[in-house]
């Protein structure tokens, strides 16, 4: 399993387990929720942070899910300027 440094606003690639440290560089406080139906790809939540919002300059620490299928995974970023959906692609 490797670590991430995320810019919370760009896609990325990923490994299932792998640990993720999302860095809040827009500007905004950003929460990450889950796009429509879609498989959502982390341990942790939805939403992320269970409560509040990542502050600007903040950080959060999260995993993505042991069981996840090679392929693109989307979310939600509520703070980005670029609102479309964020991509994690596995492995």
């Amino acid at each position: 399993m490797a670590d991430h440094d995320v810019d919370i606003c760009n896609d990325w690639n990923g490994s299932k387990g792998d640990k993720v440290t999302f860095e809040n560089n827009s500007g905004n406080s950003c929460t990450i929720t889950q796009n429509g139906t879609n498989s959502w790809p982390f341990k942790e939540g939805p939403p992320l942070p269970a409560t509040g919002s990542i502050p600007p300059g903040g950080t959060l620490v999260v995993h993505l899910a042991n069981h996840l299928a090679d392929g693109s995974y989307s979310y939600m970023v509520n703070g980005c300027d670029n609102m479309t959906p964020k991509i994690v692609t596995v492995p």
